[in-house]
């Protein structure tokens, strides 16, 4: 009998244990459609503000694609983000120079987006294809 106590102790335990750790919260699973759904949004909403930095930065009008958003922080202030962009520029009809450029923009106390950081550096010839193979 002192064998068999635990034993259905256990048995009960284990039954019963999914009524109690029954949870109606649901996670919700994000597609990997919605996410570059909602980075095709932003990345339009920043178009003149990365039009504009890029113009400022590089002393000329610069075409770009292969853009993509590498970060976004929430920060503590309501509606405080901070976004950081990644695209490559182009001469003509996808010429060289290319460059890789990091922009990062800010909408604090603005309604408008404000470069806070722009880096960039002229890529190689043997880095455009490995870099333009993920876009």
């Amino acid at each position: 009998m002192k064998k068999i106590l635990p034993l259905v102790t256990l048995a009960v335990s284990i039954a019963f244990l999914p009524l109690f750790s029954y949870s109606h919260v649901q996670a919700k699973t994000v597609t990997e459609d919605e996410i570059q759904l909602r980075d095709d949004v932003i990345l339009d909403l920043l178009f003149l503000s990365t039009y504009k930095a890029l113009e400022e930065h590089f002393g000329k009008p610069k075409q770009y694609y292969c853009e993509q958003i590498l970060k976004i922080e929430k920060k503590i202030e309501p509606s405080h983000f901070i976004v950081t962009v990644q695209l490559i520029t182009f001469e003509g009809a996808h010429d060289f120079p290319f460059d890789l450029v990091t922009l990062t923009f800010s909408n604090k106390n603005s309604i408008e987006w404000r470069t806070i950081d722009i880096k960039s550096r002229t890529l190689k010839p043997n880095e455009i294809t490995n870099i333009t193979k993920a876009c």
